[in-house]
Order: C-alpha cells, then sequence, then structure tokens
C-alpha cells in the first residue's frame, strides 16, 4: 500500500475493557460491529476448529469403516494426534493449522453444496442466542448500534433482535442474495443494520468453501470497504481467516484515512491475534497505521 512504510507501523499495548467502554459511550454511533464464529460459540455453535475436527473424524471413520462410537471424544489430544497423522500421510490435505483446513476438509466430506447446506442446517438449529448477542439487540434498541457485520451463517443475532426490537420489520439484514439492501440501508439512515457477508445458511447463494469464499460477492465486499472508510470497527471472534474478509478490511485502511472510529480487535487472552504477513500496513490487532489503530481487547461479551 502506498504512502505507508513499514516503520511506520507501531505496536500498541493491549486496550482493556474499561478503556474501550469509555471510548464507547462517546463513539457508540461510529462504532460497527463484526462477528466471527467465536462470537456464536457461546449460542451453542460449532466454530471453524470445532467443525475442522468434525470433518476429519467423519472422514476418517468411512475411510476405515468404523461406527460412529469409535470416537466419543473428539477433543482429545491423542485422538486429534491420531487423525492429523492419517491426513498427513494421506497426502492431499493443507497442514494443521492452515487458513484453507476448512475449506479443503468441509469440502471433502461433503462435495455438494445442498449437502454442506443440510449439515450447518442441522448444526445451527441447534444454537440460541447467547448474553452477548442479547446484549448487542439492546444495544440496537437503544440506538447504540446501527451496523453488524459478520461471517456467520446462523441467525442468533435475528432471533435476540426480533425478542428486544418486538418484532422483524426494523432489523435490515442483507446476505448474499440481496446484497443492495445494506447500502441502500444505510443511505436512507435505517437502522439497525446487519450484514451476512458469507450468506445466510437458508440463502441459495451460500458460501463456505475457499474458491467460493476468495470470490466473496463484489457488491458485499465494497458496502464493506465504503462503512469501514466511515465509521469504527469492533471485531469480535473473528480469526481472520478468509483472504477476502481480510483484503477488504485492508483496503477500508485507504492509507490511514480509514475506521475514523477506530479498530479494535477484541481477543480471548491466550489467543494469538491473526496475522497476514508483516511486511505491509494491514488490520492486525498487533500494528496499526500512525492515525488508526487496532486494539487488542483482553475479554470478549461473548
Amino acid at each position: 500500500m502506498e504512502g505507508l512504510e513499514a516503520a511506520d507501523i507501531r505496536p500498541l499495548p493491549p486496550l482493556d475493557t474499561p478503556a474501550f467502554l469509555r471510548l464507547f459511550q462517546l463513539r457508540a454511533a461510529q462504532i460497527m460491529w463484526f462477528l466471527g464464529a467465536g462470537a456464536s460459540r457461546s449460542a451453542g455453535i460449532k466454530t471453524a476448529g470445532d467443525m475442522i475436527w468434525d470433518f476429519k473424524q467423519r472422514l476418517y471413520r468411512s475411510q476405515k469403516k468404523l461406527p460412529p462410537s469409535a470416537i466419543t471424544d473428539i477433543g482429545d489430544p491423542a485422538v486429534q494426534r491420531k487423525l492429523q497423522a492419517h491426513f498427513d500421510g494421506l497426502g492431499g490435505f493443507p497442514p494443521a493449522g492452515s487458513e484453507t483446513e476448512y475449506s479443503a476438509y468441509f469440502e471433502a466430506t461433503y462435495h455438494a453444496p445442498r449437502d454442506r447446506r443440510a449439515y450447518l442446517d442441522e448444526l445451527i438449529a441447534r444454537g440460541k442466542p447467547s448474553f452477548g448477542h442479547q446484549a448487542l439487540a439492546l444495544l440496537m434498541m437503544e440506538d447504540l448500534c446501527r451496523i453488524v457485520w459478520t461471517t456467520n451463517f446462523d441467525r442468533t443475532v435475528e432471533d435476540a433482535a426480533t425478542e428486544r426490537l418486538g418484532g422483524t420489520g426494523r432489523l435490515v439484514v442483507a446476505d448474499l442474495k440481496e446484497p443492495g439492501k445494506i447500502r441502500r440501508a444505510v443511505d436512507e439512515n435505517r437502522w439497525p443494520v446487519y450484514g451476512k457477508l458469507h450468506g445466510d445458511y437458508h440463502s441459495d447463494a451460500l458460501k463456505n468453501t475457499d474458491a467460493e469464499l476468495r470470490q466473496q460477492d463484489v457488491e458485499m465486499r465494497c458496502s464493506l470497504v465504503d462503512c469501514c472508510r466511515r465509521q469504527g470497527l469492533a471485531v469480535i471472534g473473528y480469526s481472520g481467516r478468509d483472504a477476502s474478509i481480510m483484503a477488504a478490511l485492508e483496503e477500508a485502511l485507504d492509507e490511514g484515512r480509514g475506521f475514523p472510529g477506530g479498530l479494535f480487535w477484541f481477543k480471548r487472552g491466550q489467543d494469538e491475534p491473526c496475522g497476514h504477513g508483516v511486511d505491509r500496513p494491514c488490520p492486525r490487532p498487533r500494528y496499526r497505521c500512525p492515525s488508526r489503530g487496532g486494539r487488542i481487547l483482553r475479554r470478549t461479551l461473548f
């Protein structure tokens, strides 16, 4: 990105929750929210990491002709090491921790889009709005949360908003089936707005494999970039594994002019920030451009 040198990207100390809340009291209308899979885990929905291990054990069992009872604790490190050694030995799969791991194993487990949709339908139907989703809906009700973005397929935000807002009419939901809705709502100042960047899990345009993620819907991405150039963003429960989303956030930096309300990246204390190379400015929580910051928060509402 022209106009910024690597030396201009300086490490930031962690920003604790009380400090963020003081800022939020002043900037609430200027800060959008971005929810990743981690924000839905407390609602009973598996994260991408959880699903990766589920895909591995399903593939392993089918290849070995084993019943479901053969693997009872997918979280056991010994089981995970055995599964990973199996797929490492087979070849043709990305290494553990790769950004393409989710897409590769999902597509290998279920080749047809309708089967992937059925898997997600069953998984997501178990989810119920968590405390964090209810809190977000309360912020919407008080006009303290106007725009929310997500890469999730579930309907926990919609369910919480329906309860708190007294119906489905107020929340404007845009997915890959109707990407223009979010731009029209923002232009007309109709709040709150909810943008589902990978498509609602009922949408025919459902996207969840690597080839599809790289071709993120142009109109939705443009709306995200435009909004980030005018407002701040608080990111919760997001690993940064989607190249198209991270590219959009980088584009929104706009040589330090983007995110005028700030860029805040919530993380749990034990988690490592996402990384996409250190040779250029990027919206990572560890670095910032001179005029705008991406800051680590040690706690999350979700």
